[in-house]
């Protein structure tokens, strides 16, 4: 929704379209009150099943390429990002009943944590969890997410995943994955690989005495070390870290292979930026805590239709080669669906296939292209002020120099 227009203005425009263009020829807006009050009976998890149904259908629709796997598997990121709530009463108990200006230290508006996996190769979101910041562990989260994915497949974590916990659920439902490891306070196996200098080994990561505390004795029984491959890497703003894997076979996949496939985890970035800079998720029109749900998950399905449409419009979307450097542009595509949302729900089908087929010809003008040089490396600013503590610790750093 654009930041200078209400429901009701949204809601006009969308149905005088569709009155004109013939798709709801006695189509007319309803009040605005009449969609709040339909809305609050309609429950969140109904919108989580329209998502599945979306993504099932995206996958029956997408075009057999092979750009869209890699080396016969699809490719799924794991990526969580905090979401600005209102500041309302209600919103406040359902996702952080702590927060408020009341409160010693805590920000007015609450947040809330969202989760989302996303095919990278096919730049399609294909499941989320909503919930409370304070209870937002994100490898509990990713579990949850995990049964959405197809078995021929790998996953793709980045260093906020790696946990005595989390990879023996992984290896106990056999996924294949890559995971990002720091260098530093992390497994002793990891640091002395670190420190031993070398590019690339294998090691066995064995449970902490930490996590052995929390087992019962039958999990401390039957729990064994993991066999991995890890793989130094240097970020290109310069930190080290280490990228563990079960795919193990060098030959078949070389160390080189399995950066480059790492990198490619980024993609699960692009929603979250188009959802808070390019339709303003965080701008919510709803109050109440489902309202915040149901809009979460809105979004992306509207996300997931419209990059279907930009797989539908053109022949192939590969950027790899110099023979094929443009790509139909996903906001384009996304902000022309928005605008023709009436065609999911038309009473002249035949009509609005015609408009559909303009659609596709529109999305097809507008192309993404390739930058010619690489884009310098950006790393991540910290906005924050920084806190006392920090201040009074360089202040030391700066005495001892």
């Amino acid at each position: 929704m654009a930041r200078d227009q209400g429901v009701a203005t949204q809601l006009d425009a969308c149905f005088t379209w569709a009155r004109r263009s013939g798709l709801w020829p006695a189509g007319h807006s309803p009040h605005r009150s009449a969609l709040t009050q339909a809305r609050a009976k309609l429950p969140w998890q109904a919108m989580a099943t329209v998502l599945r149904r979306s993504v099932t259908l995206a996958y029956e629709v997408f075009p057999p390429r092979e750009e869209y796997q890699w080396c016969g598997l699809s490719v799924f990121a794991f990526d969580g990002s905090t979401y600005t709530l209102p500041a309302t009463e209600a919103i406040r108990q359902a996702f952080d009943p702590h927060r408020g200006l009341a409160s010693p230290g805590r920000g007015h508006y609450p947040p809330c944590l969202v989760m989302t996996v996303y095919n990278v190769l096919r730049r399609l979101p294909i499941g989320r969890t909503i919930c409370a910041l304070q209870d937002g562990d994100e490898r509990v989260q990713a579990q949850r997410l995990l049964p959405l994915l197809p078995p021929n497949s790998v996953r793709l974590f980045d260093r906020g995943f790696p946990s005595d916990g989390f990879l023996p659920a992984l290896h106990h439902h056999a996924h294949r994955y890559v995971m990002r490891c720091p260098a530093t306070s992390t497994f002793p196996a990891v640091a002395a690989f670190v420190r031993s200098g070398g590019v690339e080994t294998v090691l066995w990561l064995t449970p902490s005495d930490t996590c052995k505390r929390h087992l019962t004795p039958t999990q401390r029984r039957t729990r064994t070390s993991l066999r991995l491959r890890a793989i130094r890497v240097v970020a290109p703003d310069g930190p080290i870290s280490v990228l563990l894997t079960n795919l193990r076979d060098p030959r078949r996949l070389p160390r080189t292979a399995i950066i480059a496939l790492y990198w490619r985890r980024w993609a699960v970035e692009t929603p979250y930026r188009d959802e808070k800079t390019l339709q303003h998720i965080e701008h919510f029109p709803s109050r109440p805590p489902d309202g915040i749900r149901q809009a979460l998950f809105a979004i992306l399905i509207g996300y997931v239709i419209a990059r279907t449409l930009t797989a539908l419009a053109v022949p192939s979307e590969s950027i790899e080669t110099a023979q094929s450097l443009v790509r139909s542009q996903l906001k384009n595509a996304l902000m022309r669906f928005v605008r023709d949302a009436a065609l999911l729900m038309p009473a002249q089908p035949g009509h609005a296939l015609v408009i559909l087929q303009e659609l596709l010809h529109a999305i097809r003008q507008v192309k993404y292209s390739k930058p010619k040089s690489p884009r310098p490396a950006r790393p991540r600013v910290n906005k924050h002020p920084a806190k006392k503590w920090q201040a009074d610790r360089q202040k030391k750093l700066n005495h001892a120099a």
